[in-house]
């Protein structure tokens, strides 16, 4: 990205962790905490203007997942958080970039940058 407000430096995948519990990410298994997805991708920190936020992003083959994010300071890091992940992406050669969510907002926001849903977690309580 070509914006002199943004930067973006590799993060403590801990303080990765505790950002995105302070923003309420729930992980789809019960068993996976903030911090052990955070340990298990790349952790990095976004910079701008409006403050600072937390992402972790994991390749599988083609395809570079946004793990999980969250705010450390500020807000309103959805739409260039999702453009810098894509040029990411690009850059790394994957064909796809993609993440799971329970936030109907953030299901639209992601739509008008022209991404779709591509399936449904199903859960039941036993």
């Amino acid at each position: 990205m070509a914006d002199a407000q943004v930067q973006v430096t590799p993060a403590d995948p801990w303080a990765t962790g505790a950002a995105m519990r302070q923003a309420g990410l729930e992980a789809p298994l019960p068993c996976d905490t903030p911090e052990q997805i955070a340990a298990n991708g790349e952790c990095f920190e976004l910079q701008t203007e409006s403050g600072r936020c937390a992402f972790v992003l994991r390749r599988r083959g083609e395809v570079l997942w946004i793990d999980g994010a969250g705010a450390l300071t500020g807000q309103g890091f959805t739409q260039r958080g999702l453009e810098l992940c894509k040029e990411i992406a690009r850059q790394a050669g994957c064909s796809m970039l993609a993440f799971e969510t329970n936030r109907r907002g953030l299901v639209r926001m992601s739509a008008q940058q022209g991404f779709e849903v591509a399936g449904f977690v199903m859960k039941v309580k036993i």
